[in-house]
C-alpha cells in the first residue's frame, strides 16, 4: 500500500487536525487490526510500534511516516533520549529546527487507552522537550481510531 504524497495533504496545526490524520493513517491501514498476520505471529500482544510524522512550521507534513517497531509496555529512558536526539537532528535537517513532531503508539492489539500509554507519552514528551523539539501531540492508534494522550 502506498501513502498519498505529504504535499498532498492538509496541513496538520492542531490537536484537532492532527487527531483527524492519525484517524486518516488509520484508515489506510496504519492500525494493529490491519495487520498481515504472518509477519506478525511473532510480536509480542502487549507491545506497540511508534509512529512519527514531522511537521514545518506551517504544518506540512516532511517526509514520510516513520515507524519505530517492536515497542516495550514501558518507556525505555534510553531508547526515549536517543529517539528525541534523532528528532532533533531530523528537524534541524528538514525544518531549520522550526519544525514539530506527532507522535502515536499503535498497539498489536486493539484496546483501550491505559495508564502505560500516559506515561508512554510523557517519557516522550520530556525526552524532546529535552533535546529542544516541540511536540505537537501524543496519540495512541487502535480500533481505527486516534485517541489524543497529550
Amino acid at each position: 500500500m502506498s501513502n498519498p504524497h505529504p504535499t498532498l495533504l492538509r496541513p496538520v496545526r492542531t490537536p484537532e487536525e492532527l487527531t483527524a490524520r492519525w484517524e486518516f493513517l488509520a484508515a489506510l491501514g496504519h492500525d494493529p487490526e490491519d495487520r498481515d498476520e504472518d509477519r506478525d505471529e511473532d510480536r509480542d500482544g502487549d507491545g506497540a510500534d511508534l509512529l512519527i510524522q514531522l511537521f514545518d512550521p506551517a504544518g506540512h507534513q516532511q517526509g514520510f511516516l516513520v515507524a519505530v517497531e517492536g515497542v516495550r509496555p514501558e518507556p525505555d529512558e534510553e531508547l526515549t533520549g536517543n529517539l528525541a536526539g534523532v528528532l532533533a537532528h531530523l528537524l534541524t535537517l528538514e525544518t531549520a529546527g522550526a519544525g514539530t513532531v506527532a507522535l502515536a503508539l499503535a498497539p498489536h492489539v486493539a484496546r483501550d487507552v491505559v495508564a502505560g500509554d500516559l506515561v508512554w507519552g510523557q517519557a516522550l514528551v520530556s525526552a524532546c522537550r529535552g533535546e529542544s523539539v516541540a511536540v505537537l501531540g501524543v496519540h495512541l492508534l487502535t480500533g481505527g481510531r486516534a485517541h489524543r494522550l497529550l
